[in-house]
Formats: structure tokens, sequence, C-alpha cells
């Protein structure tokens, strides 16, 4: 990860509620909601990481210039540097070129970004491997046309969704990873590595639904940002976006605990 890292949180109040939790053998919703609010200081600063914000920016305003004929000039006028015809896989190489870049520029990577950066690139690449052929590999113009398909609130919303699925996956991993390593053993909250790896799973399930509350806002904000307002998707914009999107996500992930509290 990059040389700027969060915070650490073991020492605090809140991060003893999680290991408690894990001691108690609760379940992965519980420790994730945990976890959550004891990384609340860091996350609340989402809204402030270059790269995070230009990941979503990037993937923001990607679809735009899919949708017309001028796609690589269309793409370099904000930052992505594209070959003719480029496939998927340089596509993703230039977003993660484009947000070194602009992190660079600000200072340098965060622990954050980087894993906006990875969960950007992943998100895209989850969302169009599916809808392009395989049987003798995809042509420039079939990754073309589906990117362009995401310019619509609808399915802008379904790559918001994936992103923040991922960006909360790897956040609340990114804390509980050393914690958990000390909870694996005969007695303990994981009799062996198996048991770890199927809460792992169980943690990913559990931010992949707690972010379905962002398409239920992303497609509205992404249709009236691109197409209702004079200045499109700025960086200000996704500012306010990210951080929303974050607060809507902590609100699921305590609502969900309440309800089975």
């Amino acid at each position: 990860m990059g040389h700027i890292r969060l915070g650490v949180l073991p020492t605090t109040l809140k991060w003893t509620k999680v290991v408690k939790k894990l001691e108690l053998g609760e379940d992965a919703g519980a420790i994730a909601e945990a976890a959550f609010e004891a990384a609340n200081s860091d996350l609340t600063r989402v809204g402030q990481d270059p790269a995070l914000l230009q990941s979503l920016l990037l993937l923001a305003h990607l679809p735009i210039a899919a949708r017309g004929p001028a796609f690589v000039e269309d793409a370099a006028r904000f930052g992505l540097t594209l070959p003719n015809k480029p496939s998927l896989l340089e596509i993703t190489a230039a977003i993660s070129d484009a947000v070194d870049r602009h992190a660079g520029q600000l200072g340098g990577r965060t622990d954050l970004g980087e894993m906006a950066q990875m969960a950007a690139v992943e998100s895209l690449i989850a969302i169009i491997r599916p809808r392009i052929p395989s049987l003798f590999g995809p042509s420039p113009e079939d990754v073309q046309r589906e990117i362009g398909r995401l310019s619509s609130g609808q399915q802008f919303a379904v790559l918001a969704q994936e992103f923040f699925a991922r960006l909360t996956q790897r956040m609340l991993q990114y804390y509980l990873s050393r914690e958990l390593a000390n909870h694996i053993g005969s007695g303990k909250r994981f009799e062996n590595d198996g048991e770890r790896t199927e809460f792992d799973s169980a943690l990913n399930l559990h931010c992949r639904e707690v972010s379905r509350i962002v398409r239920e806002f992303a497609g509205g904000w992404y249709g009236k940002t691109v197409y209702q307002t004079a200045d499109g998707v700025t960086p200000g914009a996704v500012q306010s976006f990210a951080s929303y999107a974050f607060k809507k996500i902590g609100d699921e992930l305590r609502k969900r605990q309440d309800a089975h509290g």
C-alpha cells in the first residue's frame, strides 16, 4: 500500500468493541458495523483523498466519452491516455496511470487512494467483461459499446454500487486483517484458516448488501449531474457524492444491526 497510512485503531475504545465482538463469535454484519464505527474518523476523509476522487471521477466520465465516435480524444480531455481502439485491459491500465499521476501531483498516494484505484479498475472489469463476447475475444468496438451503455443513470448506478461495495470491503479488511489473525486457533473465534476464509466471504457479501443503498440514489445523481447541470460531473460534485455514499453505507450498517439487535 501507499506510504501514507490510515489510522491505527487497536488502541481506541471503539476498537475494543470490535475485538469483543470477535471474541463472542458475533456474525460478520455485527463486526463490519463495529469496525466501520471504529474507523469513522478516517472514513470522514473519503471526500478529501485525491486518488479516491479521481478514480470515481474517471468512472463517471468514461461512459460519456465511450458513447461517441471520438472515444480516445474525448477520454484524453479528462486525463486518460488511450491507444487507438483500446482493449478493456488497456483502458483499466490507463485509469490506474491517470490516478497515479493525479495523486503524485497532489502529494502522493495513500492507502485509501490505492484501495479506491483498485476498486475502480476491478469494478469496471467485473461489469464489462461478462457483457462482451468471449469465444473469439472481444473487439475494441465491443468494449467501447458496453462502456458507453454505462452512461445511463440506471447502468451507472450498477457500476457505483460495485465500486463502493469493493471499496468498503477493502477498507474493513484493511483494519480487520491484523486483528483477525489473533483469533485463529483452538477455542478461538476461528478454529482454523478455513473458518477465517468463510468469515471473509460473509464480510464481502455483507458489504455488497449494504452497498445496494448506493444504487438507489446513484442513478438519479448521475442523470441530473451529467444531463441537467451546466458543468456536468465536476470534482466538487464527485466529492459530495462520495461523502454522501459513505454516510449512507454507514447508516445502512447501523440500521441492519439495530434490526438484529
